[in-house]
């Protein structure tokens, strides 16, 4: 597929998606929605990729830029639901059918998606934009970064992507309600500090850093990295009894017995890829 609104590229056995709609600060057009939609569905179905990186382009003055949600101007020329079209979509959130829209559809695939995803971020990044980063497993920021959830403060209602929520279980819920509710915008050093991202990097470095770790990441066994995602997930808001039960039986059924032995014997796992990775 030719994406008119994203940048797709691979570098070794990691991706790099893009959000290329630089005259708009990455905002998210339907069409910018239905090309991730589409390359999450490429990603996942690709042997070769073992990670995800997701960044956004430059404005076009150079200043950087991660998203800056959802593109207003054409949600202020949609047409409003009906009744009728409110109703299907709540049955369909309760059937377990969908979580509301395509922006949180997008939100819940990347987040459970088996491949491990980086969100690297600089500029601005706001409403879907941190909705859609919170939803990737790690989160690197430059220090130039610019991190807020203004739909409260310039809507004047929350978001439909589960934003808030992810926020109030990465930072815990006084962090969230002060960002959600403020509307401030906090730098990368302070979103590392309160737990929302992970490092902070100068902004030229950034990509690279963020490269560099998801590439460390693709080396390990898919089915491991697959694993451990999903059982770090569960394990989040779960009783500690039934955590620690669903992780022996997520790990159990594929237990490896060459990295024992390959590591008595002082050599790689057999599943390690260092061509993709000499360090």
């Amino acid at each position: 597929m030719n994406y008119e609104d994203l940048i797709y590229e691979k570098r070794g056995r990691v991706a790099v998606v893009t959000l290329n709609r630089p005259h708009r600060l990455n905002a998210l057009a339907k069409r910018t929605r239905d090309e991730l939609a589409h390359v999450l569905g490429e990603i996942e179905a690709d042997d070769s990729v073992g990670a995800l990186v997701i960044t956004g382009a430059p404005r076009p003055d150079g200043r950087p830029a991660f998203c800056s949600g959802d593109d207003l101007k054409e949600v202020a020329e949609q047409p409003e639901m009906s009744a009728a079209e409110k109703a299907a979509t709540a049955v369909a959130v309760l059937t377990g059918r969908s979580f509301g829209n395509d922006e949180a559809d997008i939100s819940r695939r990347l987040e459970t998606m088996p491949k491990p995803s980086i969100a690297a971020i600089d500029g601005v990044c706001t409403a879907g934009g941190i909705q859609l980063a919170l939803s990737c497993d790690i989160r690197l920021v430059a220090e130039t970064a610019q991190l807020s959830d203004l739909e409260v403060t310039n809507l004047g209602e929350m978001g439909t992507a589960g934003g808030g929520v992810r926020l109030a279980r990465i930072v815990g819920p006084a962090w969230a309600k002060r960002l959600v509710l403020s509307g401030e915008t906090i730098d990368g050093s302070l979103a590392v500090r309160i737990g929302l991202a992970q490092e902070v990097f100068p902004s030229d470095s950034l990509l690279d850093g963020a490269v560099d770790l998801a590439a460390r990441i693709a080396r390990r066994r898919p089915e491991a990295l697959a694993t451990a995602k999903a059982i770090i997930d569960a394990s989040v808001g779960t009783d500690l009894d039934r955590a620690l039960r669903y992780g022996y039986l997520g790990s159990a059924p594929i237990a490896n017995p060459e990295g024992p032995k390959a590591f008595a014997e002082k050599r790689p796992p057999p599943h390690l890829r260092p061509e993709d990775d000499p360090d």
